[in-house]
């Protein structure tokens, strides 16, 4: 028998998020969701977008996807701000073939940051894997979509890398994050997703890298002074423009694999520095190592020493008390950066190595590696646990 549209395609709900059949009387809120700027950069809405497109939608795009089983689509209702319950969202599977569906979301501007998308994957991946067609879902966001991989992340979908070009929009071709998730997987983060946490002194803040960061964030790494004693660094070598520098660590970030921040002025908010924790995953899961860098215009001031300071302090306290529970600290410079060595000591770390010519700087040369480290003598097993 045929499937009749809207009659057949079912509601999902969980009490407080629907996923139903489009109706006409979605235009309206259609039409706000694909005129927002966000819907713009990351899906492949017309531009511009008119009421004819928003009917269209509901009344041939999306009927047409359930009969030819090519695009099962629902859209998603939630209360509004004012709370009315009415259009915030579509959400589809995508049969493609031998079992494999793709996932795809939009939502509303309305209801985001509300937990609503997260919730809508999970209705609509508990209803698509009980299709006889559907055994895989693969989920793929244009790089930078921080919010969508988000969303895929916390319904357990694994993180499978990144695929150059993969994903076309309005006549360009954008590199693609993608993940999958199996029928038998369980539904929780399958690795953790590190926020670094802000932390602030009288004149300085740090927080996590924002777009807005890139320009300052190039000027640094740019400098003379950063080539000289980074400058054979591969990434460094290679770096992305001012607009897509800083997704890279935000990735590593994501991935569980480092924490990233902004040093920032505390009055205007401006980059003056970065600071990390990297090699979390080594043979000791409470040490990790120390990278930083601190812009021209910055230096000379006690930046450094103040932003080690206060990392040093997060990553000793406590996971309970919003601390990272590590036990020890490392970090290395080249023997001749006086400022980076004067920073590390200040912030009482120890010289405790130094490594012969094994530090690359400028152009071709080497030079000794000194290894700075401390450790928290009041660290015990239970620092770790949150």
């Amino acid at each position: 028998m045929a499937l009749s549209f809207p009659d057949d395609i079912p509601t999902l709900t969980d009490g407080e998020i629907t996923l139903r059949a489009h109706a006409l009387s979605d235009v309206d809120e259609v039409i706000v969701q694909c005129v927002d700027p966000e819907s713009i950069r990351w899906t492949t809405v017309p531009v511009p977008y008119s009421r004819e497109d928003a009917t269209g939608f509901v009344t041939e795009v999306v009927p047409s996807g359930w009969l030819t089983r090519k695009d099962l689509g629902f859209a998603i209702e939630a209360p509004h701000p004012d709370g009315v319950r009415r259009f915030s969202g579509s959400i589809s599977l995508r049969p493609l073939a031998d079992g494999v569906a793709e996932l795809a979301f939009g939502l509303h501007p309305a209801v985001r940051g509300q937990g609503v998308c997260s919730r809508a994957v999970k209705l609509i991946l508990d209803w698509g894997f009980t299709q006889p067609d559907i055994e895989l879902v693969v989920w793929y966001a244009q790089v930078g979509n921080w919010a969508s991989w988000r969303v895929a992340w916390a319904n357990g979908f694994s993180y499978d890398g990144k695929v150059a070009k993969f994903l076309a929009q309005r006549g360009q071709r954008y590199d693609a994050w993608c993940g999958s998730l199996r029928k038998g997987d369980t539904r929780e983060p399958k690795y953790e997703w590190h926020v670094p946490p802000t932390l602030e002194s009288d004149r300085i803040r740090l927080r996590p890298h924002v777009d807005e960061d890139g320009r300052r964030f190039v000027e640094m790494m740019t400098d003379e002074r950063s080539r000289h004693f980074a400058g054979r660094n591969s990434w460094a070598n290679n770096m992305e423009p001012a607009d897509r520098v800083l997704v890279r660590p935000r990735e590593f970030d994501a991935r569980g694999e480092r924490y990233d921040w902004t040093i920032a002025d505390r009055e205007t908010d401006e980059f003056i520095g970065h600071i990390q924790l990297f090699n979390l995953r080594g043979l000791d899961h409470t040490a990790a190592e120390i990278g930083y860098g601190v812009h021209p215009d910055a230096r000379g001031k006690g930046v450094l020493t103040e932003a080690l300071g206060m990392l040093v302090d997060c990553a000793f306290a406590d996971k309970k008390d919003g601390g990272l529970g590590l036990r020890r600290l490392s970090l290395s410079t080249a023997a001749s950066n006086t400022a980076s060595r004067y920073g590390a000591e200040k912030a009482g770390f120890t010289h405790v190595a130094t490594q012969p010519e094994s530090f690359p700087t400028g152009e071709s040369g080497f030079e000794d590696e000194t290894v700075y480290a401390l450790v928290d003598p009041k660290w015990t097993e239970l620092s770790t646990a949150g």
